[in-house]
């Protein structure tokens, strides 16, 4: 099982402005028939949460590819599995910690992908999306979780993560499915006013041109259209896109 993913990252205007670097970061790797692919947002308000962001994507997405997963997935076989490696991420990055720095200082949301032939899972703390979408059928979807009001979240640095981990079963994939994750910021444009999937005026031209070019000409593309000045004009804030689908 091959899939075509492309990804792209673009920072908000008050970042470029200030000469933050972007706090979203996204990443994605293939053992076998399994894909493991996570967005990660950092917290604007934690000092070193890009480093967070790469740092947690990097980890988890490694650690759940060594397990060699096949499927069928289950939820009380998978949550635990992705629970240990969130741990033994969360307890890497507190190893390696400069001695004036807290792991809240790293702080970032994750919103994942694991699937394979017979199906899978998005894994979910956080605000941000993933989308699971097959032709003629309703999407699956992991929803952002806010807090009290709708700038707060949750992150994996925090001590409650376990309560907000959040594990939603994909079914098999097939010719017409695809999928996607991503930051709330480019959630903003990429999804419905609804909050039931993708909007279409914006998914469907980005799959017709994805769908016939390499992954290289897709990245540059998709990366040009995050950081261009429509959609700057309908977000200031970071935007990441991951977006999958069977060769």
């Amino acid at each position: 099982m091959n899939w075509r993913v492309f990804q792209g990252s673009a920072r908000g205007s008050h970042h470029i402005d200030h000469a933050i670097p972007c706090q979203d970061f996204a990443y994605q790797e293939q053992r076998g028939d399994v894909l493991c692919a996570i967005v990660c947002d950092g917290a604007g308000s934690a000092d070193y949460s890009d480093q967070g962001a790469i740092f947690f994507a990097h980890g988890i997405v490694k650690r759940l590819l060594s397990l060699s997963l096949s499927g069928p997935f289950e939820i009380d076989l998978l949550k635990p599995l992705l629970e240990n490696s969130i741990e033994e991420t969360r307890c890497e990055l507190s190893a390696t910690l400069p001695e004036n720095h807290q792991l809240r200082d790293y702080a970032a949301t994750v919103v994942g992908c694991l699937i394979g032939p017979q199906g899978g899972c998005f894994f979910h703390i956080g605000d941000g999306f993933a989308v699971f979408q097959e032709a003629n059928r309703p999407a699956v979807l992991s929803l952002p979780e806010n807090g009290e009001y709708a700038s707060e979240t949750y992150f994996v640095t925090g001590n409650d993560w376990r309560e907000h981990l959040r594990l939603t079963l994909l079914p098999a994939p097939s010719s017409t499915s695809y999928w996607g994750l991503m930051s709330d910021g480019a959630a903003t444009f990429a999804i419905d006013k609804q909050r039931s999937g993708f909007f279409p005026a914006f998914i469907n031209p980005v799959l017709d041109y994805l769908k016939n070019v390499d992954i290289e000409t897709g990245n540059a593309a998709l990366q040009n259209l995050l950081e261009s000045p429509k959609t700057v004009a309908i977000t200031s804030d970071d935007k990441t896109l991951l977006l999958a689908s069977l060769k």
